[in-house]
């Protein structure tokens, strides 16, 4: 397996993209003196470069390749992926995980569009075993968040030892002095059926638990946010009983995390993807017990938790999909002014 890994760091003056958004976060609550740190993650379907990886399958994503994919239509979806992740908030994420990215160079271009460029965000990257050739990844400010390191922690599924699937990225760094571990996820999917598939993302559920359960043996209140797309909603059985994620702070166990997710959820008008007409929550980020309750400098933002849909973002129009993410490549066309099949979600930790 070929392994990559960049931190990029570049400083610019553009300005932010302008383009509105439905959202707002003035009705966000704060406690005072309270900053922010702003963490989202992003499903960007199938973000390929149009070179040949002789290391990867990706030929549908090449000139005269299943969607002919060319030079400038790469640069068309990298424009509209960065214009959706600046118009996050009100001026992107500090901290961003990504799914569903080629390779490193996808990442470096991502970062160099101008809607994202004065950021000067860094990548943290490394090349998985995945079958489809994509990776998880994350970006982040370096003035907002300090990155002490990282690990990829490998699935193996006892019962099929040639499934392959993207490992677990967990990126570990500081706020403000405070130490703060990100968990990226892309779990395996629903192909073959949500129950024939179950148990692959039990493995997947059941590593990330052992991992935070390694983290509070190590420190002694660990703050950790668990993100990704989990190919399940948040009251499946690998979120809502292996890694514990409550409905409400309330109900988190010492062991366990928060959901803020599920008060999102409606399968009739609401989530981040659609199937069959029904919407699904699979993208989804999680906050352990100690960013609930904690008398450290991070806490969880009450109620910062939203699914980044704006209508430059929709499919638009009368139909029933009015509201359904807008696709860069929809029944095997492309579309310029398309997306991704997932809407991005985000939250706040508030730093004291």
């Amino acid at each position: 397996m070929r392994i990559s890994f960049w931190v990029l760091m570049m400083v610019g003056l553009m300005a932010m993209s302008c383009r509105s958004t439905s959202e707002s976060d003035q009705n966000t609550p704060r406690r005072a003196g309270d900053r922010g740190l702003m963490i989202g993650f992003y499903n960007v379907e199938n973000l390929f470069d149009a070179e040949d990886d002789p290391d990867r399958d990706d030929s549908e994503f090449l000139p005269g390749g299943r969607y002919d994919w060319t030079e400038e239509k790469y640069a068309q979806k990298l424009e509209n992926i960065a214009d959706a992740i600046a118009a996050m908030g009100t001026q992107g994420p500090d901290v961003l995980g990504l799914a569903e990215v080629e390779n490193m160079h996808v990442l470096e271009d991502l970062v160099k569009q101008p809607a994202l460029a004065a950021r000067g965000y860094a990548i943290v990257h490394e090349e998985s075993p995945d079958m489809r050739g994509i990776d998880v990844a994350l970006i982040y400010d370096p003035s907002r968040f300090r990155y002490t390191g990282y690990e990829t922690f490998k699935l193996t599924f006892p019962t099929e030892p040639d499934y392959t699937s993207r490992p677990i990225l967990v990126v570990h760094g500081e706020v403000k002095g405070e130490a703060l571990h990100v968990l990226v996820n892309h779990w395996p999917s629903r192909y073959g059926g949500q129950a024939e598939s179950e148990s692959r993302r039990l493995v997947a559920a059941e590593k990330v638990a052992e991992i935070c359960a390694n983290l509070r043996r190590q420190e002694a209140d660990p703050a950790i946010v668990i993100m990704g797309d989990f190919n399940d909603d948040p009251f499946n059985k690998g979120l809502a009983e292996v890694l514990q994620g409550a409905a409400t702070p309330e109900a988190v166990t010492e062991t366990g995390c928060f959901n803020p997710m599920y008060a999102l959820h409606d399968p009739e008008s609401r989530g981040t993807l659609t199937y069959q007409g029904k919407w699904n929550l699979f993208d989804q980020i999680l906050v352990n017990a100690d960013l609930i309750d904690s008398d450290g400098r991070l806490y969880y933002v009450e109620g910062s938790a939203t699914i980044h849909g704006p209508e430059f973002m929709q499919v638009g129009g009368d139909g029933a999909a009015k509201d359904m993410p807008r696709r860069a490549i929809y029944r095997g066309e492309f579309q310029p002014e398309g997306f991704s099949d997932h809407f991005p979600v985000y939250l706040r930790l508030g730093v004291r």
